[in-house]
């Protein structure tokens, strides 16, 4: 498998818990410039990668935010008949993106999808519109079901919808009654992330004032529980920690990150790898432009991963995966004592059923989902 990543930076606003990289307020020609110069990384990068692996295609686009339906359909209609210009992609790609629900009609969606996208990614983040409002929503839990109605008219049959869960304040029940709403709306994809206060947003703060008070770890496993066993059955299948599909709809684009696979990536923000060498470019929008005008790169960091470091990787992600991990395949290029470790810790683990295993791979028990970082963690050799 082989994706390409194009980070679209534009919102009407921040959400307070946001830490991505994007760029609120854009005037026209920003964004004008924006274009112009990620057109130009979308060449320099798919004219590289056709040189350097003749023969291997796209097996996955994903437009990500930011709010990539922030722009014109006629913008983002360019942006994707570019990328096939310049590279050529198999005919059952998946061809993503990221949407709000506000401000995303009819005619922008049949848009989109006769453009070629066929899996649209909502972020619809709850049905209760008290936590809407906690975290910085404008959209209500309407629209997100008209909007949902509407990419259906438009030919949409792959859909996901995003939410956040262990909201402060939000009670178990309103969290439950979100997540079976959601089910009965019958999307082939949803997502379900625990809120995360990350460092420089406004919610973090907000914590460091002793004004928010994060959701407790227990509290968290219950309502990691309730959802899985709602989506269950509604035939959601859990195949990863936060993320769960109807069999055959799993992201083959995210599969491809968590199993360590290639990925091109292009715009500010924006993170690659190929073969064990990851590189990443400038966050800022006007500074991702300047680089990309002045010098023809906006990469402002690059690493190629050691074997130890491949590995830690290749079991924190892959632990997370309801697939599992063979961990022959991983390992293979350590040291006889550090395999000897790994193996010694992962027999413990097995015991105490945490962890499960057949015909060599293992996986964590259902009822050690909630701790799967902490699990890889200690199997990771120091």
């Amino acid at each position: 498998m082989l994706g390409l990543y194009v980070h679209i930076p534009f919102c009407a606003r921040q959400c307070p818990y946001c830490d991505f990289a994007i760029h609120v307020g854009a005037r026209d020609d920003l964004v004008s410039e924006y274009l112009t110069m990620l057109r130009l990384e979308l060449e320099l990068t798919l004219t590289a990668h056709s040189v350097q692996y003749p023969g291997r295609p796209l097996t996955s686009i994903f437009f990500g935010g930011g709010t990539p339906t922030a722009l014109s359909t006629q913008a983002l209609t360019g942006l994707l008949q570019f990328i096939g210009d310049h590279a050529e992609i198999t005919p059952d790609a998946e061809i993503s993106i990221e949407a709000n629900p506000d401000g995303l009609g009819a005619d922008k969606l049949m848009g989109l999808r006769a453009a070629g996208w066929n899996r649209l990614s909502l972020g619809a983040q709850s049905f209760d519109e008290a936590a809407l409002k906690f975290l910085g929503r404008t959209h209500t839990p309407g629209q997100i079901e008209a909007v949902l109605g509407a990419a259906r008219r438009a030919g949409f049959d792959n859909i996901s919808l995003d939410f956040i869960y262990a909201v402060p304040g939000q009670s178990r029940a309103s969290w439950r009654e979100t997540v079976q709403r959601a089910s009965e709306l019958e999307p082939e994809h949803v997502s379900c992330y625990a809120l995360t206060i990350e460092g420089e947003t406004p919610f973090a703060r907000r914590v460091e004032k002793g004004r928010l008070i994060p959701v407790a770890d227990e509290a968290q496993a219950d309502l990691m529980q309730d959802t899985e066993a709602i989506l269950r059955e509604a035939n959601l299948l859990r195949y990863e920690v936060s993320n769960y599909a109807r069999p055959g709809h799993e992201c083959r684009h995210n599969l491809n990150y968590w199993r360590g696979g290639d990925y091109l990536a292009c715009g500010c923000g924006a993170h690659g790898h190929a073969n064990g060498h990851r590189w990443w470019n400038e966050r800022a929008t006007p500074r991702y432009i300047s680089l990309m005008r002045d010098c023809g790169s906006a990469r402002v960091g690059e690493e190629l991963l050691q074997p130890r470091q491949r590995l830690a990787e290749r079991i924190m992600l892959g632990l997370r995966l309801g697939e599992g991990i063979p961990l022959d395949e991983v390992s293979q290029e350590l040291a006889p004592d550090i395999r000897g470790e790994i193996d010694d810790k992962v027999r413990n683990l097995l015991s105490h059923g945490i962890l499960l295993e057949q015909s060599g791979v293992i996986r964590l028990a259902p009822g050690s989902m909630a701790v799967a970082d902490a699990v890889a963690s200690r199997l990771i050799p120091a």
